[in-house]
């Protein structure tokens, strides 16, 4: 081959390479904006837990239980 065609096909391949970076760079952005989005929406989450869990606290205290004697707490 040609000094001239090889630096055609040499050409072709820094080309290719160059778009399969931009390619894994637009990759990378959009999965970083998906992780960006899935922490936010776990935050929502634990927000939403916590206030349904002070919730339920607050609508059910806790109460006093009568103790039932056990086996070792009976005089015979």
């Amino acid at each position: 081959m040609s000094l001239y065609g090889d630096a055609i096909k040499a050409l072709r391949q820094v080309i290719l390479l160059d778009e399969r970076v931009r390619n894994s760079a637009v990759d990378l952005a959009r999965i970083s904006q998906e992780i960006t989005d899935l922490r936010d929406r776990v935050s929502r989450l634990e927000g939403m837990l916590a206030a349904g869990m002070a919730l339920s606290r607050e609508a059910n205290p806790p109460r006093d239980r009568c103790r039932v004697p056990g086996p070792s707490d009976q005089t015979g």
